[in-house]
């Protein structure tokens, strides 16, 4: 899908010159930067340097103190705690996280996560019983429990308190909970952003070793399992959320857990370098797979056990779990796009709504990601079975996803999440007027432009500008995520220097230039520019971000192509010329 490009506004130039100026800088990493909101030297030094003293203190959170005061009691007396978590990455580290600092301050704790297949997302009544099974006084939720209000009242029934820590979307009803710390906080507005379910507990636990005078040094150990649920969450990765998976991908790479050591090593990335891409599209989805599955359990036995030989059997076992989740994934994905085909109106519907009985309920998200990158509409999918339908969400950044279930609210069991994700329950007779609903506050909200991609670039350069003190500074923006994403240059005019060709799986690559600088250039999914770039002889306006790359032992710059066009007067595009409709030769 082609898309529009989008040059960021730029800066007041005497600005940039002034902090370039104060803080020696380059000129272009400082324009990109007060682009992005970050427009003092104070504010830029810190961002390029950030380390985790810039952390906030955990007790801005709202009920911190009560969660800190409640947990110390559970400590003491020795009640028994029970950590109550999700299924997916997020919520798998987060509870992980809790379970290990629960356990290093002496608590008797256990945890639980709800099966997806039988209890679906959230604080379950099936969850309390086993609780009170176990003799538990005090229920964690880690990455959940913010909506859920019935059920925290069966607990307090149940002589059970109930801490929510928690990152989703509340509702505008009042939880009968001891406490309740979430950074969207009705009314609050909490100085470190938008925190993933991991950087909740994480701030919890901050707060405990704060309290208890414990030494918060040891709490950096766990910041490998903060950077997988923040980096895997798709969270905003500015603020707090940037400075913990900054530190905790190095820890990634140290990381003294075997079971996290044995997944790396399976993974086929040991040695390497972690990155939230290699999180997201490496490590997450194996760590997911079981949950998605079934039993998650596993996941967390795998984060959670200082035994090695049980560390790489586990290891093994989740990667094999995920070559049977991307079997189910591919299957699962075919279906909808026929569906799609044969129903709905692309020209029309801003918003698509599947229903079937033979999805698992596991791989919805997944395939609902993957239509909205292919069509660019907010998609919900929905499996039904004897229990009823349970949906998976997935939206664009002009469609805020949570407030449209909410204004569906009527027509379903139950709905959470927020901006981009969300889940809900639904009875198989209301899916006709939920997806009429939702497609009707799509026609309102969502104007023909928001369908298609926006391609964001940060500013304008010339070749000449790039080199490796650029390529230096770029690097320190990392770790990149949405909201922080790797900077996208733009650079008109450029000639195709010698023939391009395809690489892998329909890849482009060739070399561009002006004058005397030339540089490799690939442009993923792009191959089919491979001919029309062959056919003619005309420039182009790149879009790309600068990358370094290793081969052989020896370090380049590489262009990765976002997007291109040809130059200048051409007016029209290659499909055209492969068409037929305009000749090769202009």
């Amino acid at each position: 899908m082609s898309s529009n490009w989008e040059l960021a506004l730029q800066p007041d130039e005497k600005l940039i010159k002034e902090i370039s100026h104060e803080l020696k800088l380059n000129p272009i990493i400082v324009r990109i930067l007060v682009g992005r909101n970050i427009d003092t030297p104070a504010k830029i030094e810190r961002f390029l340097n950030c380390d985790l003293n810039d952390l906030c203190d955990p007790y801005l959170l709202q009920d911190t103190q009560v969660a800190v005061n409640r947990i110390i009691q559970a400590l003491r007396e020795n009640e028994k705690m029970m950590i109550f978590g999700d299924y997916d990455v997020d919520g798998i580290t987060a509870t992980s996280l809790m379970f290990l600092v629960l356990n290093r301050l002496g608590g008797e704790v256990s945890y639980y996560l709800p099966n997806r297949l039988l209890e679906g997302y959230g604080l379950s009544e099936d969850g309390i019983l086993e609780a009170q099974k176990r003799g538990v006084k005090l229920i964690i939720t880690v990455d959940c429990g913010v909506t859920a209000y019935e059920e925290i009242k069966f607990a307090k029934e149940k002589g059970i308190d109930c801490v929510i820590t928690d990152h989703h979307e509340p509702q505008d009803r009042c939880l009968d909970a001891v406490a309740v710390m979430n950074p969207k906080q009705k009314g609050k507005n909490y100085e470190g952003g938008e925190l993933s379910g991991v950087g909740v507990a994480f701030k919890l636990a901050q707060a405990l070793y704060q309290k208890l005078d414990q030494d918060q040094a040891e709490l950096e150990e766990h910041l490998d399992l903060v950077a997988l649920g923040t980096a895997a969450d798709i969270v905003p990765l500015v603020d707090e959320n940037r400075i913990l998976t900054k530190f905790g991908m190095r820890q990634i790479t140290r990381t003294t857990k075997p079971g996290l050591k044995s997944l790396i090593f399976v993974s086929g990335i040991m040695g390497e370098e972690i990155n939230t891409g290699q999180v997201i599209f490496v490590l997450a989805p194996r760590i997911n797979a079981v949950g998605r599955l079934g039993d998650a359990e596993k996941a967390i036995k795998l984060l959670t056990t200082k035994d090695g030989k049980l560390a790489a059997e586990l290891a093994r076992f989740l990667d094999a779990e995920n070559k049977k989740r991307k079997d189910i994934d591919e299957g699962t994905l075919e279906q909808a796009l026929e569906m799609i085909r044969q129903n709905v109106n692309l020209s029309e519907d801003r918003v698509i709504v599947l229903s079937s009985s033979n999805w698992h309920p596991g791989v919805i998200g997944i395939v609902a990601s993957r239509i909205v990158e292919r069509y660019h509409r907010p998609t919900v999918m929905i499996t039904i079975d004897k229990d009823g339908g349970k949906g998976s969400a997935r939206s664009i950044s002009s469609f805020h996803l949570y407030n449209a279930l909410k204004e569906c609210e009527e027509l379903l069991l139950k709905y959470g999440g927020h901006k981009y994700a969300a889940g809900l329950s639904i009875l198989p007779q209301n899916i006709p007027l939920f997806e009429s609903k939702l497609k009707e506050i799509a026609s309102q909200k969502l104007k023909a432009e928001d369908l298609v991609p926006k391609l964001y670039i940060d500013t304008e350069i010339e070749l000449e500008q790039i080199d490796e003190i650029l390529v230096n500074l770029i690097e320190k923006f990392a770790p990149f995520g949405p909201q922080n994403s790797k900077p996208v240059f733009l650079t008109r005019n450029l000639e195709v220097i010698g023939q391009p060709y395809i690489v892998g799986n329909n890849h482009l690559k060739l070399k561009v230039g002006r004058g005397e600088r030339i540089f490799d250039a690939i442009g993923f999914g792009l191959g089919d520019w491979v001919k029309p770039l062959g056919m003619r002889k005309i420039d182009l306006d790149l879009a790309y971000v600068i990358e370094r790359v290793e081969w052989n032992g020896e370090s380049r710059i590489q262009l990765r192509i976002k997007d291109l066009k040809f130059s200048g007067s051409w007016d029209g595009d290659f499909r055209e010329i492969l068409s037929g409709r305009k000749d090769s030769t202009g």
